[in-house]
């Protein structure tokens, strides 16, 4: 039996698609923000040598990596009203889990990142007069944001994809938009093929810039 593919169908809710996108992308840069941040803070606490904050911190690298991503947006969706009486909506939910299920990630990429800046960089904050702190904010990031660059990017791509998990909660994003379409268009077909479409054109152009920004910062310059 073949199947007639329509389109012309889809192509009447455009507006709707867009309108996904759009909150897709607003929830994957809020998500990349607050995840980046996150992970600075442990990358940045995992350097002191007081148990009291490196037990805890890898207890909660160890939890965040071993709770699957959408367990823990829907735990948090139905948990966070009942334990603190707040009413969070979806998209702060959402916002919420999946910046807390990146933070362990972007860690150990900003790690891994600092590690690589030769000792040399501490001893010239010293000579200079800088604390620890300054010397970390004014030589070492500066230096290992260049070499984070491109798996932060990667990150970021993951993470958008990821956002399709919210649509489990009912955030209006892409995944979801079209889930609703469905039930009013009867076309499944042509709705997850639309949908995988505005990723693949959301995607690659990420992809591309992370490419370009790994030849730049191999030379010393970011060319975008």
């Amino acid at each position: 039996m073949s199947y007639t593919w329509n389109f012309g169908e889809i192509w009447k809710y455009k507006e709707v698609f867009l309108e996904g996108s759009v909150i897709t992308m607003e929830l994957t840069v809020l998500i990349c923000f607050f995840g980046t941040l996150l992970g600075l803070g442990i990358a940045l606490l995992e350097r002191t040598n007081n148990r009291w904050i490196r037990i805890p911190l890898r207890l909660y690298i160890d939890v965040t990596r071993a709770v699957p991503v959408l367990v823990l947006l829907i735990w948090l969706y139905y948990c966070i009203p009942i334990f603190t009486g707040l009413g969070l909506d979806s998209f702060a939910t959402a916002l919420i889990a999946l910046s807390i299920n990146m933070s362990p990630f972007a860690s150990e990429i900003i790690r891994s990142a600092i590690e690589s800046i030769p000792k040399g960089q501490y001893e010239s904050g010293q000579v200079l007069g800088f604390t620890k702190l300054q010397t970390m904010f004014r030589i070492i990031l500066p230096q290992a944001v260049k070499q984070m660059i491109p798996n932060m990017v990667s990150l970021y791509i993951t993470m958008l994809k990821f956002t399709s998990l919210a649509s489990v909660i009912a955030v209006n994003e892409l995944l979801h938009v079209g889930n609703t379409l469905i039930s009013n268009t009867y076309r499944p077909l042509e709705v997850y093929t639309t949908v995988a479409l505005v990723y693949i054109a959301l995607v690659i152009p990420l992809t591309y810039l992370s490419k370009r920004l790994e030849r730049g910062v191999s030379i010393g310059k970011v060319a975008v």
